[in-house]
């Protein structure tokens, strides 16, 4: 077995405007894992700023288990372990000439397409998404005053109209004074759920209970094995951020079995992060949901092709995007 670490460094096509500041670029790490002549791709894309290991601590993590690679013992900090899961999955999968979905499900079959929501920034984007046929939007709020999302909310809910499901995400951006104004003004525009509209599990769990709309944990979920109370109906699972897609997928069905809805989504990675996140959604059981696991047109250039995407709906590629040269630094 050949373990090979490739630095990578991609720019958004616009940057993305968050609770938490803007993004622009994104700098990670391939991990390519060669043994008998198949190659398998992983990603580790630690966001800085973000809950997690930054780059440095990821890139270490991951020079400690390539010096001596061993499949069964995987490195300790979540993205490098992401990374290796992720490149180990798509090794046995072009081994197995499967999908990677068709690995994680086993004996279950896969959807064959996925529903994936847009990410938009206003109501002309909007607009332009329920024109490519997507039914449901996601929104970040929280990098303004409360008048100027509410505004936004409004305007992006007139653009969509009455039938679309439209979600918010905050990034934690509210103290849980301002989440509870917040909470209340957007009621009124039917919001299917807002991802953390205050940081972290506690604070969630104290305002769920008296939010008007559904609460979605997300980036305060530390790991997958942490306790998500009762009264988060939602799980935004990104499975490059949480150790990987078996780990996040194991975790999906605990949590889909519990009654919880869990919509995977992907953290801002590269194509080869996206398109397990993709695998993960598809292999899912329980009803369909739309997920993010797919953003078309995130990057100027990708590393790789993402999957076609058409009518709102994403197909299964057979086989993982391999990357093609581009932002590979060395």
């Amino acid at each position: 077995m050949r373990v090979d670490l490739i630095q990578t460094a991609l720019k958004l096509s616009r940057p993305v405007m968050t609770g938490r500041g803007a993004i622009a670029r994104r700098d990670g790490v391939l991990v390519r894992i060669a043994a008998g002549g198949l190659t398998g791709w992983g990603e580790a894309m630690p966001l800085p700023g973000w809950p997690g290991a930054d780059l440095s601590a990821t890139r270490i993590a991951l020079e400690r288990w390539a010096a001596e690679p061993n499949p069964e013992e995987l490195p300790g900090e979540r993205f490098a372990h992401g990374a290796v899961e992720l490149a180990l999955l798509d090794l046995e999968a072009r081994r197995a000439g499967k999908t990677q979905a068709q690995v994680l499900a086993g004996e279950a079959a896969p959807a064959g397409s996925v529903e994936i929501n847009a990410l938009v920034s206003d109501a002309p984007a909007a607009a332009a998404a329920m024109a490519a046929g997507f039914r449901t939007v996601k929104l970040k709020v929280g990098a303004s005053d409360l008048e100027s999302d509410v505004a936004l909310v409004a305007s992006v809910r007139r653009a969509i109209g009455a039938d679309a499901r439209l979600r918010l995400d905050a990034n934690g951006a509210w103290t849980a004074g301002q989440a509870a104004e917040s909470l209340g003004r957007l009621e009124q525009y039917d919001i299917e759920h807002v991802e953390e509209p205050v940081a972290g599990i506690e604070s969630l769990a104290q305002l769920a209970p008296l939010s008007p709309i559904p609460l979605a944990v997300d980036e305060s979920l530390g790991s997958v094995d942490t306790r998500i109370p009762e009264s988060i109906s939602v799980v935004v699972l990104k499975p490059m951020a949480l150790g990987g897609p078996r780990t996040a997928y194991a975790a999906a069905r605990r949590w889909i079995a519990r009654g919880r809805k869990v919509v995977v989504t992907n953290f801002f990675d590269a194509a080869v992060g996206q398109h397990a996140a993709l695998s993960v959604a598809a292999a899912l059981p329980g009803p369909p949901q739309a997920h993010g696991a797919i953003t078309p047109d995130l990057y100027a250039q990708d590393i790789a092709e993402l999957p076609l995407l058409a009518g709102g709906r994403c197909v299964l590629p057979y086989q993982s995007p391999a990357p093609t040269g581009f932002g590979l630094e060395g």
